[in-house]
């Protein structure tokens, strides 16, 4: 699965010399590489989304250029097989609009529709709020929200649409049921105003890696995506969420654990390492001193030289990021970073957290890529992976790939029996909602 486009050999940034297409002309871009990706194998488009300006993101970087639903549609009409995958808030969405968007990009799309469920840890301001609900808060609001749309989206019974001509009857409303919801956060009377959808609702996608994401994952989702920086914390996660998938009834590979990728190779180890320490100048690591503030607002560096230590006290407190309730998982991976020793100086956090973010990420030969991202699958920390971005798409797609296929953890599209089948039917999961499983799932 591949997410944000973050490739400058295909989406040049825009102080580039050429190739620069703005944030208004560039869906054109994203189009033509999401049919490379459907041609190579990959099995969805991830969008990700933040309800909020970042100011610090758009003065060096520049605007996102749509939001997610928007660009979706525009994929779907581009592309015949590959998912997309949406990130819809919880917090900031009613489900009703959200039911009916989904439904209607998975029609559109003929069945390739998935939802990432965030609860948000920003963008509060935004939609009336004083403050952002407690985690425990958004959770709930977010098990309602599901219950909520998935209510809707099985409202209508699979046989409403009779198309009967002699009684010139095309739905018999007798199959179609009123949700009549009355719950703690929202309040809904009637069924969807759209039939049902080929999936009949979308795979459902989770982002979460607290113990509250955890346990609502492994409720619901079907995939999971997860930033684990190394692989034992990949192997903890793994593990953890899979127990809980047993734990509320469910069967493990109901499930895909995805976390996050990002790739730099080269010739030699040493070619690959060069490159990717030169891939951000002292300018781009300043500016990645400024945005770590936004998910860690109290983590003020500004006065460190490149060369400096970073002092862990700088950090706040295991006990003050859990309270804080924001970006729990990511602040405590670069704690643990500062912590290990891993990272001894200033220069090194910084260029971890530019191009990582917390995620998994490997500079190496192709050779060795493919023999690392095997062995996360073979030792129980991933079921596959979500590609963030690299040094060169080009380098994927030409030395990497072939490399997945020989060993069988690639898919090729020659050898796909089924070319038309659905999100869920590619990746082979099962939602996990009990009072809908006597519905058709697709």
């Amino acid at each position: 699965m591949s997410s944000e486009f973050h490739f400058t050999d295909r989406f040049p940034r825009w102080n580039a010399d050429s190739g620069y297409a703005g944030p208004d002309g560039n869906h054109r871009s994203k189009a033509e590489f999401a049919r490379e990706l459907e041609e190579l194998g990959f099995d969805a488009v991830f969008a990700a989304d933040f309800a909020g300006l970042n100011r610090n993101q758009i003065r060096h970087n520049g605007p996102r250029s749509f939001e997610p639903l928007t660009l979706a549609a525009f994929l779907a009409a581009h592309t015949d097989r590959i998912g997309l995958v949406i990130t819809l808030s919880t917090q900031f969405s009613e489900p009703y609009t959200v039911a009916r968007e989904l439904n209607s990009l998975d029609r559109l799309s003929a069945g390739r529709a998935g939802w990432n469920v965030v609860t948000s840890f920003n963008g509060e301001s935004n939609y009336g709020y004083s403050a952002l609900p407690t985690p425990a808060d958004r959770y709930r609001r977010a098990r309602e929200f599901l219950d909520v749309t998935m209510a809707l989206w099985t409202s209508w019974d699979p046989d409403a649409i009779v198309s009967d001509r002699d009684t010139e009857v095309y739905v018999d409303t007798d199959r179609v049921r009123d949700s009549e919801w009355k719950g703690e956060n929202f309040r809904v009377r009637q069924a969807l105003d759209l039939p049902p959808s080929p999936q009949r609702f979308p795979v459902i996608a989770q982002a979460g890696a607290s113990e509250l994401g955890i346990e609502f994952a492994a409720e619901s989702a079907e995939v999971v995506f997860v930033a684990s920086p190394d692989l034992p914390s990949g192997q903890r996660y793994y593990e953890k969420l899979k127990s809980a998938m047993v734990a509320s009834g469910r069967q493990p590979d109901d499930l895909a654990v995805l976390p996050g990728i990002r790739i730099h190779l080269g010739d030699t180890v040493e070619d690959a390492q060069a490159a990717y320490r030169a891939e951000l100048t002292d300018l781009d690591l300043a500016r990645a001193r400024e945005a770590i503030r936004y998910e860690i607002p109290e983590l003020d560096l500004s006065d460190l030289g490149f060369d400096d230590p970073v002092p862990l006290e700088r950090f706040p407190t295991l006990d003050d990021i859990e309270r804080r309730g924001r970006r729990v998982s990511r602040a405590l991976i670069y704690r643990t970073w500062v912590e290990s020793g891993e990272y001894v100086n200033l220069r090194d956090l910084m260029l971890r957290y530019a191009t990582s973010f917390g995620h998994f990420q490997i500079v190496g030969t192709a050779e060795s890529a493919a023999a690392t991202i095997e062995e996360w699958i073979d030792e129980r920390a991933a079921d596959g992976f979500i590609l963030l971005g690299g040094s060169s798409f080009e380098r994927i797609r030409r030395d990497l790939v072939p490399l997945l296929r020989r060993r069988g953890i690639f898919r090729d599209p020659a050898a796909e029996p089924d070319r038309a089948a659905t999100l869920r039917q590619r990746l082979g999961t099962t939602p996990g909602l009990d009072r809908n499983r006597h519905l058709a799932v697709r």
